[in-house]
């Protein structure tokens, strides 16, 4: 279990408690009124979300058609208030951008698998699953891959596909976006442990 200064993962709070922490703080998420602190991130955990987010930053924001954020604040529901690696919204729907959080489900969210795996791949597809999160992407770079979840017409997420270095990420929500994945993967400043 995690501790700082009188906090511990784990222990019980209320929304007003936890947007109360302070900013400078370990990284934490209230997933329905636990508080989790999550571990730091890995070299190649880093890596894979910065080459990613730079990746979407430049074929969807750069041109206009969504908000791009790594990472971010996201309360999806009254109780949980997630911190994704990676998010995007759609132009249209910058209205749920605040200062602070992003108030609503993003139409994208990427999570890099790292030690917690079970909280990305149960908890939190659970989560973004209740919240309506039209795409759900696990980027795991121990296995060099990606799966695209994606809500179905009964707002159940179904694998939409399991992408390899050899493949290109796309989606139907950006059908400009065209990301060759050996530039992800194979990307030559890439560090493993």
């Amino acid at each position: 279990m995690t501790t700082t200064t009188g906090i511990y993962s784990g222990m019980r709070m209320t929304p007003e408690e936890f947007r109360g922490l302070p900013e400078t703080g370990p990284r934490s998420e209230l997933i329905e009124g636990l508080l989790y602190i999550m571990p730091e991130p890995g070299l190649d955990h880093q890596f894979l979300v910065q080459l990613l987010w730079k990746y979407l930053f430049d074929q969807l924001t750069l041109i206009g058609l969504a908000h791009t954020y790594i990472p971010v604040n996201v309360v999806l529901i009254e109780n949980d208030y997630l911190s994704p690696d990676i998010i995007v919204v759609r132009s249209d729907r910058s209205g749920i951008l605040g200062q602070v959080w992003v108030q609503g489900a993003p139409d994208i969210v990427v999570e890099v698998l790292s030690t917690d795996r079970d909280r990305d791949l149960v908890d939190k597809r659970r989560l973004y699953e209740v919240a309506g999160v039209p795409e759900y992407w696990l980027l795991d770079g121990d296995a060099d891959n990606l799966i695209q979840l994606a809500l179905d017409d009964n707002g159940v997420y179904q694998e939409r596909a399991v992408l390899a270095a050899a493949d290109t990420l796309t989606t139907p929500l950006f059908p400009s976006l065209s990301l060759p994945l050996e530039q992800l993967f194979n990307h030559p400043a890439r560090i493993r442990a």
